[in-house]
């Protein structure tokens, strides 16, 4: 099993399910602690592993962004699916939730693809937009294999990935605060040695297999129509694209075999909603949705 962390609701609060979690490009687990421990007191177990390319799954730094020699996107769902079966297994007859942020997004929802019938409710949180560059971008790597390797790191490819993303804030002065308005949250990550890295050619490889697998018309045959869904974003996140990008992101989920979608923006916020400044609505929303739509039965406070 990969590095993983389990956290638990207070003692004498019943379990009322179980959120596992799923993290974005270039982080890892530890970044989700406070998360997890502001749902345990709501009475979920909380779960979480470490990624392929990251955090202690690492051995040296050409290992960060790199999921493995001949992996592919299908390795990366699988060892969420591992993980799946393990909790259902170690925790049975608690409904099971699926929360992807940013890469992670795209993970869960390629893995609803095949899996969609191992969980309860989908959320989706700071999800990538469609790009129609994808095809030339992997046509790209391939090239640059050939003369470089899979472990090949160029920060050419990563500036046309996810440079452009800090540029609306450019008068903030601080890189990647694209990320949030908090800068001790951003500040923390640039000095984080497993954070913000690029990827090898292998990783954004996979990336790109993973955008083209959630936006292609193709291989979704919908095994739970009734999932409750919840895309959420801020609006000020670049990695969104404009509202219509988004508004069509959560069409085309819904068109791919999952009608009980929703979505909401927050105002002013970035990227990465649970890190962000007056964070409080991002957790009712997700409560509430698990409630009325998720069916978990909360307890009369």
């Amino acid at each position: 099993m990969r590095p993983n962390t389990i956290t638990f609701p207070p003692e004498g609060v019943k379990p009322l399910g179980i959120i596992q979690f799923v993290h974005g490009m270039a982080e890892y687990r530890n970044r989700y602690f406070e998360t997890m421990k502001k749902f345990n007191e709501k009475g979920f177990i909380c779960a979480i592993t470490d990624l392929r390319g990251h955090g202690e799954n690492i051995m040296t730094k050409d290992d960060l962004g790199h999921f493995g020699d001949g992996v592919g996107y299908t390795d990366i769902i699988e060892d969420i699916h591992d993980y799946t079966m393990y909790l259902k297994r170690e925790f049975p007859n608690l409904p099971l939730i699926l929360l992807g942020h940013s890469m992670g997004s795209l993970i869960v929802r390629v893995y609803t693809k095949k899996y969609a019938k191992e969980i309860d409710a989908l959320i989706i949180s700071g999800s990538p937009s469609n790009n129609p560059l994808t095809g030339v971008v992997k046509v790209l790597i391939r090239l640059l294999v050939l003369f470089k390797g899979w472990r090949y790191h160029s920060e050419t490819l990563a500036k046309l990935v996810t440079g452009s993303f800090d540029k609306p804030f450019e008068k903030e002065g601080i890189k990647n605060s694209w990320l949030s308005r908090d800068r001790k949250v951003v500040d923390a990550y640039n000095a984080d040695p497993l954070c913000g890295f690029s990827f090898s050619l292998n990783g954004y490889y996979v990336l790109m297999n993973l955008l083209q697998q959630v936006y292609t018309k193709k291989g979704w045959i919908s095994k739970n129509p009734n999932l409750p869904v919840m895309f959420m974003s801020g609006a000020y996140d670049p990695c969104k694209g404009s509202e219509k990008t988004f508004k069509k992101t959560v069409t085309h989920f819904k068109r791919c075999g999952f009608p009980n979608t929703f979505s909401k923006l927050y105002p002013e916020m970035r990227h990465e909603l649970f890190n962000e400044l007056d964070n409080k609505n991002v957790y009712t929303d997700i409560l509430k949705f698990l409630e009325i739509k998720g069916g978990i039965d909360f307890p009369v406070s």
